[in-house]
Order: structure tokens, then C-alpha cells, then sequence
């Protein structure tokens, strides 16, 4: 009997150790689990603070724009400059480039150029980015070509950083053909590196034709057709699928080689027939046309004409252009509901072409940022209810947009975009324009809100 006692009281005693032990090991988890998600919240928190950071870059340098002036206003850095070290001499350089002092910068720079190592590329950078913001771009450019090309990342990444940079301020100078040629120099560098950042390539190709395209334009506005082709044909290099750029070629060569002109206007004409200038489409058609005659080529010559009659019908069937019709706004802006917030509005179309037409339907396309929320399509324009040219006007469209919509804080990430067509297959975007945070019944006060031309 007390042995079994004994063995009752060590079963109860044992029971009791397991509580405890299971209480401790609860407690542990406890607070390892606690722990771990404070700390992944530590981290969130940390990388939203870093977000934030890179998202208020231009807040972040106006402040410390405005200490680096009251630092330099209090204390003349350059004094004994020369007998510190090329850290101390960077350092000041920098003060100095950030409270927009770039003379003073300069020169900590180049004394920072004297001390530095062999194989030390910051001091380069920064004085041949200082010479690029005093606008002393054969300077700069001395800087650059100073240090021999040799098989070194840091050096590859100095030089396509500076070139970048120099075109940059070409093109805002309105140097086109040196911005386009500094941001080529960029690319052979960029080229060398190993591992390519594919948004580093991007970026170097969209500036490059767009400097190239820019340059074109003058070339053409100061009769330099010819000039102008080159430089359209160098930016096709970078990218040809470009429509703005090829359009431009379509258009130049119209007057230069008619037949070649097609060549680009055919494929444009399957992308965006909405955003050809069918005027000129005929015009080097007739061109082409008459070119074969004279080579004797009669049945491609009767096929462009031919082209030219269908063109008319296309556009008069299948095409809305952007510049044909005016957007008249008599209401626009945003209820609130129960749960959310409708957005209302009342549009109605004016034809300022000098065609009838006959036939016109209207999409209104809510979308917020590039992702589309919610689409509405109306009939507005019929063979029974044409719209007159020279200021015809449809009835009233009335819209109620916002299913799912969205928190007053949201409002302004929401576009409205209006697009019009004949043809579903053919749709021209006409307005876009941002969401009001009141109703608005003037369409001039709405300008403020709207881009005219997206």
C-alpha cells in the first residue's frame, strides 16, 4: 500500500515537472514567435523607410541642398585644402557640388584627383560631373578621355555614368546630335561590362533615339531632308519598331522616294490607322504611282492608284482622327454613395472635320495607373443620327462609373480616358483626364485637372 503511494505521488510529481515543462516550452515558442515577427517587422519597416526614402529623392536633396549652403556660409572649407588628404578634399567637394557651389567644388575635386590612387575613379566622376553642370563640356570631356581605357568594372562603370550624364545636358541645352553621340559613347562602354542591367540598356537606347529623333526634326525644319533620314535611320538602329520614329521616315522619304515612303506606311497603317496623316499616305501613293508609269511598270502603277480609292473609303468607314472632334464636358465629378464613390458625368462630341459621320461609338475607360477598372461603351453617332461636319454636335452622354470604387484618398491614381471609333478594331484615344475631387460644370476649370493630349 505505500508502495503504491509512492508510485502515486511520483506519477503526480512527474505530472507536475511535464506542466512545467510544457509551460516553459509554450512560453519559449511564444516569444520565439514574438520575436521573429518583430523582427520581420523591424524589416518591413526598415525597407518601407528605404522606399520612402528613394520615393522622396527630390525632398531628400532640396534639405540636404539647404545644410550643405548653411555649412559653407559658416565655414570656408577650402582653407589649407591643399595640405588634407584626398578623402578630407572629396568630402569638401561634395558639400560644395550638393549647395550648388560647382566652381569650389571643381577645385576640391581636382585636388582630390592629385592625392588619389592609381586605379581611383570617384575623383574623375565627380570633376568631370561638376565641368557637365558648369556647361564646360570640352572640359569634361578631357576628364574623360584623360584615363586610359583598360579592362576595369569600376572604370567602365565611371565612364558610361559620365557620357550619360554629358548627354543629358546636351539635350537640354538643345545639342542634339552631341547628346545623341554622348549617350552612343555610353553604350560602347556599357557594352564591356559582364552582367548587363537590362533598365541601364533601356534607358541608354530611349535617350538615344530620342536625341537622334529631335535631331531629325531640326534637320527637316532647316530643309536638310536628306540629313534628316540619316539621323531616323541611326535611331532605327536602337529600336525599330518605334512608330514615332518610322511615321517620320513614312513621311520624310514621301518627298524623297515615294515608293520607299510605303514601305513604312503600310505597316503603320495595320499598327495605328487612327494616327496616319492619310493626306500624305495619297499623296505618295500618286507619287509612286506616277514613278512606275514612267519605268513602264503599269500594273504595280494601277495597283497604288487603285490603293488610293480604298484609302478613302478605309478612313471614311473604319477612322476617327483625334483633332476631328472636340470633347464638350457639361458635368463631371465624383458622388459619394453608401460605400463608395460614383463617378458622374456628361459628355457630348463635336465634329470640327468637314466630313459627315455616320456612324461613332464612345468607350470611357477607368483605369488606375496602367491596370483598367472598369469600361463603358455607348452609341452616339447613327446613319439615322449623323453627326454634321463644321459643328455638329451629338446628344448628351450620360456616365456612372466606380463599381468598385475606391476611397476619397484614391481618387487622384484614377484616369478617365475617352476613346471614339467607327470601328472597335480602330479605337482613338481623344481625351484623358484625371478624376476630380469636386463636380465640376465648367470645362475650363476641368483643364486644370485634364491632359488635352495624352
Amino acid at each position: 500500500m505505500i508502495k503504491e503511494k509512492a508510485k502515486k505521488s511520483r506519477f503526480v510529481q512527474k505530472t507536475k515537472t511535464q506542466i512545467v515543462k510544457e509551460y516553459l516550452r509554450t512560453v519559449f515558442y511564444s516569444f520565439s514567435i514574438a520575436l521573429i515577427f518583430t523582427v520581420l517587422l523591424s524589416f518591413h519597416a526598415r525597407s518601407e523607410m528605404i522606399k520612402n526614402l528613394y520615393e522622396n529623392k527630390g525632398i531628400r536633396n532640396k534639405i540636404n541642398q539647404e545644410l550643405a549652403k548653411q555649412l559653407v556660409q559658416k565655414s570656408d572649407f577650402m582653407k589649407d585644402l591643399k595640405t588634407k588628404n584626398y578623402a578630407i578634399c572629396l568630402q569638401v567637394g561634395n558639400i560644395y557640388e550638393s549647395a550648388g557651389d560647382y566652381e569650389k567644388a571643381q577645385q576640391a575635386y581636382e585636388l582630390a584627383l592629385e592625392k588619389a590612387t592609381y586605379g581611383t575613379y570617384t575623383p574623375y566622376y565627380k570633376l568631370s560631373r561638376v565641368l557637365i553642370l558648369q556647361g564646360k563640356m570640352e572640359e569634361a570631356q578631357t576628364i574623360i578621355k584623360s584615363v586610359k581605357d583598360i579592362s576595369d568594372k569600376n572604370l567602365i562603370k565611371f565612364k558610361t555614368r559620365a557620357y550619360i550624364e554629358m548627354g543629358d545636358k546636351y539635350y537640354s541645352m538643345g545639342k542634339f546630335l552631341s547628346a545623341a553621340k554622348s549617350y552612343e559613347n555610353a553604350k560602347f562602354y556599357y557594352d564591356k561590362f559582364t552582367k548587363k542591367d537590362k533598365s541601364v540598356e533601356k534607358s541608354i537606347a530611349e535617350r538615344t533615339v530620342k536625341a537622334y529623333i529631335e535631331t531629325a526634326d531640326v534637320m527637316v525644319k532647316n530643309g536638310h531632308n536628306s540629313d534628316a533620314v540619316r539621323f531616323l535611320h541611326k535611331a532605327e538602329i536602337y529600336d525599330a519598331k518605334n512608330f514615332n520614329l518610322r511615321y517620320k521616315l513614312a513621311i520624310i522619304y514621301s518627298d524623297l522616294d515615294p515608293i520607299k515612303s510605303l514601305k513604312y506606311f503600310e505597316p503603320l497603317l495595320k499598327e495605328k490607322p487612327q494616327s496616319i496623316d492619310y493626306g500624305v499616305y495619297s499623296k505618295a501613293l500618286i507619287k509612286a504611282s506616277n514613278i512606275l508609269e514612267l519605268q513602264g511598270r503599269l500594273t504595280e502603277a494601277k495597283y497604288y492608284r487603285y490603293k488610293i480609292h480604298s484609302v478613302d473609303l478605309f478612313v471614311n468607314n473604319k477612322v476617327i482622327y483625334k483633332n476631328d472632334i472636340e470633347v464638350l464636358i457639361d458635368e463631371f465629378g465624383v458622388k459619394k454613395g453608401f460605400f463608395t464613390y460614383k463617378l458622374k458625368g456628361k459628355f457630348r462630341f463635336k465634329n470640327v472635320s468637314h466630313m459627315d459621320i455616320k456612324n461613332m461609338s464612345v468607350d470611357f475607360v477607368l483605369r488606375k495607373e496602367e491596370k483598367i477598372k472598369e469600361t463603358q461603351a455607348y452609341k452616339c453617332v447613327t446613319k439615322s443620327a449623323p453627326l454634321f461636319s463644321n459643328g455638329g454636335v451629338t446628344e448628351e452622354v450620360a456616365i456612372s462609373l466606380g463599381k468598385n470604387i475606391f476611397t476619397k484618398r484614391e481618387l487622384d491614381q484614377y484616369i478617365v480616358d475617352i476613346y471614339l471609333y467607327k470601328d472597335e478594331q480602330y479605337k482613338t484615344l481623344v481625351y484623358s483626364m484625371k478624376v476630380p475631387q469636386k463636380k465640376v460644370k465648367d470645362f475650363y476649370e476641368l483643364e486644370l485637372l485634364s491632359d488635352r493630349n495624352p
